[in-house]
Order: C-alpha cells, then structure tokens, then sequence
C-alpha cells in the first residue's frame, strides 16, 4: 500500500516540497475552540469516568466485577441474559423481579435455581455457559444482583408470568390478569 500511495500524484509533489524545504510536517492552527462531535454527559451513569486531556473526552465505563458470583445468581444472571438482553435495563429488571416474585412459591421453587430450572418455564441453565467477558454478562449480573438484594422499586409489581410480545397469548395467558408490556416482554398476575 505505501508503494501505491508513493506513486499518487498528490503524493508526490508533497514529497518534493518536503524534500526541498526541508519541512518535516505541516500543520493547521485551528482560529476557534473546536466543538465536541457529541456530548458524553447523557451517557453517564455513577460508575463511568470521563478522561479529558485537554483535546479528546474519552467515557470509560468501570468493570463490573464479575468474579464473586455465585449459584445463585449465576442462574438468575443466565435467564436475564438469555431473555432480555436485548431489552432496556428496566426490561432486564422485570424479568429478574419476576423470578424472585416467584422464589418461595410453593408452585415455583424455594431459591432462585429452582425457580428458573422448573421444567417448562425457562431452561436448563447448567446446558447455557454464556461468554463472561462480555458487557451483556455483567449487565445481568448487575441486574440479577439488584433484584436478589431487593434495591429498587418494582418494574412490574407482582408479576410472576410473562411472555414475548410477538407472541399471541395462549388460553392459559388469556386467564391471568394482564399487568403491562416492558420492552419486548408482556406481564401478567
């Protein structure tokens, strides 16, 4: 490729100006402050840090640790990744409230592994081994986190069934009393 830039014309008359004034560099100075392309203020949440050397504002979002999980909330984090990363962090919210809305149900199970392992409800979570080092994981793991601990309002109070939006509800759907639609996700009582 440098071959192919050397023999462009434009090219070549900037290395003859280099080369018989002696110039190793021209630069222009800019006459105004330069304006950003965009604005990263909206983008920050609490744990972002904003690097600013005078030229560039670069955002850096902090690592979520990811290395204290346990079973627990490793089956939460794998349903919240599976079914709604695709959805907003509220939509992520729901989903994980409305597992722990289930959690010491008799109908359900009594720990969140149970709950979401209940043969047709969810999936076997032992079968799914999702990438760690990626930002959807620690998402749902920050999700999945959050909702074990309590912290927050409700999404979807009392919701304990939800299903696609895409999806036209079945006769058993149809029976439950409908709450709201999060994202791509309908919820019912």
């Amino acid at each position: 490729m440098t071959a192919k830039l050397a023999q462009h014309p434009l090219m070549l008359a900037a290395m003859f100006v280099v080369a018989a004034t002696g110039a190793m560099g021209l630069a222009a100075i800019p006459a105004s402050t330069p304006t950003l392309a965009y604005e990263v203020t909206p983008q920050l949440v609490a744990d972002d840090v904003v690097a600013d050397d005078g030229i560039d504002q670069v955002l850096f979002k902090e690592a979520v640790t990811t290395t204290n999980v346990d079973r627990q909330l490793e089956c939460m984090a794998k349903v919240v990744l599976h079914e709604a990363a695709n959805q907003s962090r509220s939509g992520q919210l729901a989903v994980a409230q409305l597992i722990m809305n289930r959690v010491g149900q008799d109908r359900f199970g009594e720990t969140v592994c149970e709950v979401v392992n209940q043969p047709g409800q969810f999936f076997r979570t032992a079968a799914y081994n999702p990438r760690r080092d990626t930002d959807r994981w620690a998402t749902a793991v920050e999700v999945s986190r959050q909702a074990m601990a309590g912290n927050g309002d409700q999404v979807v109070p009392g919701a304990v069934f939800y299903h696609s939006a895409h999806q036209s509800p079945n006769r058993f759907f149809r029976t439950r009393e409908r709450l709201t639609m999060v994202g791509d996700h309908v919820f019912y009582r």
